[in-house]
């Protein structure tokens, strides 16, 4: 399976969070590597460098596809 990235941005309301205004999302696309999505991330992130309140982020979808491979588990369903 590839490791999947998704890049993403759009205004947020502090710069140092994460609170998006689901209004001004910028799907900017999904990458088959950490590397092609971080030069996504970076262009993006420069075309919007002089606004303070626009903000762009890499999520690793593959983590949340298969995340006991990456070390993080699943929470435990109670037995039925």
């Amino acid at each position: 399976m590839s490791k999947l990235h998704l890049v993403f941005g759009g205004r947020v309301k502090d710069p140092q969070g994460l609170d998006f205004d689901m209004n001004s999302i910028d799907l900017v696309g999904v990458y088959d590597s950490y590397a092609a999505a971080e030069d996504a991330w970076r262009g993006a992130a420069q075309r919007t460098v002089d606004d303070a309140e626009m903000k762009y982020v890499v999520v690793h979808l593959h983590r949340l596809l298969e995340p006991d491979s990456e070390g993080i588990s699943r929470p435990k369903q109670p037995a039925a």
